[in-house]
């Protein structure tokens, strides 16, 4: 099978391009940056841009996942313009290159959770009503609904892959990120919130083999699929599990302030996967462990 993967030097990307390989696939890496792997066709090249016409005709893919774009909430309140650029209008010029040159691959969007914004019922289902709070939020509504309208009119096999809040080795942005850099020269680590507020975390291992299964199960017939592990964790224990991890245990403390464009609470439904016999192999004591130490790894090899 041939895989073209978006963002394939990214977080989720490189992880999706060294699965596909590992198991026999044809990839096709596309990333800003460039990519030197003679294992892999590799493509540098930076989205949106009228050159994804002519990858797309002499590719032909039969899967296209696309897994780039901006990652970061609170960037996106502080700067929407560039949130949206990296968003939408790159969705609708992939989907317009497969119409125009390869109509009967199946494009599969990493989109977030962040599109259920606050909601009001928990687990969150694919049917519950959209309300991002974020302009990262809407902006993967928006991709969503572009993916809806290629499906309805031009029959193009279209996939939005709701992820979590996905972490592991590799990840350096977000909330682990934060407490590791924080509590590596500190006694003390400060967060923003209340500790209360709950995610569902995934490690991006099982991401990748949920996103594996997405491919295996073809023809999906649903638009949006979550990608999830189901159990919801106080950003408070994931603090504690992580401060555990140093050898110093930096005490964690939350300043009460809510920061823009955060969700309370998160716990998604999964059964899709679980219908599919998924279940997550990475628990999030060992997952964290793992990731402290690939930090204390990198950190150590930077100094």
């Amino acid at each position: 099978m041939k895989i073209a993967i978006t963002g394939a030097a990214g977080f989720i990307g490189s992880q999706l391009v060294e699965k596909f390989h590992s198991i026999g696939h044809e990839v096709h890496a596309l990333s800003e940056r460039e990519i030197e792997n003679s294992r892999l066709y590799c493509y540098t090249v930076r989205l949106p841009s009228a050159e994804i016409y002519s990858l797309i005709n002499n590719i032909q893919p039969d899967v296209f996942i696309h897994a780039a774009g901006k990652s970061s909430v609170p960037n996106s309140v502080l700067n929407p313009a560039a949130d949206f650029a990296a968003g939408p209008p790159v969705v609708f010029q992939l989907l317009d290159a497969l119409r125009v040159h390869s109509p009967e691959s199946t494009l599969i969007f990493l989109s977030s959770a962040a599109v259920y914004g606050n909601p009001i019922v928990l687990p969150i289902k694919e049917s519950s009503t959209p309300q991002p709070i974020s302009p990262y939020g809407h902006h993967k509504r928006q991709s969503e609904l572009i993916l809806r309208e290629f499906a309805s009119i031009y029959g193009i096999n279209c996939i939005s892959a709701r992820i979590f809040s996905a972490y592991g080795n590799g990840l350096r942005r977000q909330l682990l990120w934060d407490i590791c850099q924080k509590a590596q020269h500190s006694e003390k680590v400060e967060l923003m919130g209340n500790g209360m507020e709950t995610r569902d975390f995934i490690h991006v291992n099982d991401v990748v083999e949920a996103i594996n299964l997405l491919i295996e199960s073809f023809p999906v017939n649903e638009p949006e699929v979550n990608i999830c592990s189901g159990i919801p964790t106080r950003i408070s224990d994931m603090a504690a599990l992580i401060s555990a991890s140093f050898s110093h245990q930096p005490q964690v403390l939350f300043t009460g302030i809510h920061q823009p464009g955060a969700p309370d609470n998160w716990q998604g439904d999964n059964s899709w996967l679980t219908r599919k016999s998924f279940a997550c192999k990475v628990s999030l004591d060992q997952g964290v462990k793992d990731y402290v130490k690939w930090f204390d790894s990198i950190t150590k090899g930077a100094s």
